[in-house]
């Protein structure tokens, strides 16, 4: 997604390193995961061949295609739990009526809900 639609760079050397360059010009290197637990593996492979595309085949407005969110992922974890919060209180009043013959008594709080986690 970075360099698909936020017109990150990205250049790999042959040792499997990664240097990513951001639109403000912040440049982030990775390294690659096997670096520390089998360092024979960083062996260099070869020289790696980079082909850049023409500036006309480069699109203008890379963003304009960015996928956008309908809620943002704390409302979709608020509906979530919401929605569990439901389930279960179906299902405890299911059980309880099995158990008592009857639904709950009415001292009872239908929308009794345990604390925040």
């Amino acid at each position: 997604m970075l360099k698909t639609f936020l017109s990150w760079d990205d250049r790999q050397l042959p040792d499997g390193t990664v240097i990513w360059s951001a639109p403000t010009g912040h440049v982030y290197v990775t390294t690659p995961g096997c670096a520390l637990l089998f360092p024979v593996l960083m062996t260099p492979t070869g020289e790696v061949h980079h082909h850049q595309l023409p500036a006309s085949r480069q699109c203008g407005d890379r963003s304009a295609m960015m996928p956008k969110r309908r809620h943002t992922r704390a409302q979709n974890h608020a509906n979530y739990v919401a929605a569990e919060r439901r389930r279960n209180r179906t299902k405890r009043e299911a059980r309880q009526a099995a158990l008592t013959g009857g639904p709950a008594p009415p001292g009872i709080d239908p929308n009794d809900e345990p604390p925040p986690f």
